[in-house]
């Protein structure tokens, strides 16, 4: 027996019936704000939490700073292009 259900009911609380989903949606506009904002957020503090370890370890350690700055403007690039990619296709 599983006891997932029973622990992600304790968490969650009960399940809302299939009548109320359309209440409690938002539409594409607003869910697409609201969630990517939270993604970008996320990727901002990650950046000046890396740089902060780099600094905090000396200065032989930024020296990885160059190469720590390109992978993460890369990868904002590429998360970038995602988010570009799904509000055209939701909008």
């Amino acid at each position: 027996m599983s006891f997932y259900p029973q622990i992600k009911q304790f968490f969650l609380g009960k399940s809302l019936p299939t009548s109320a989903h359309s209440e409690e949606r938002l539409s594409n506009g607003a869910a697409l704000a609201v969630l990517s904002s939270d993604a970008l957020s996320s990727v901002a503090y990650a950046t000046e939490e890396i740089l902060l370890v780099l600094v905090a370890a000396g200065s032989g350690a930024l020296g990885l700073s160059l190469q720590t700055t390109l992978f993460l403007k890369n990868a904002l690039r590429a998360k970038k292009s995602r988010i570009v990619t799904t509000v055209r296709y939701y909008l």
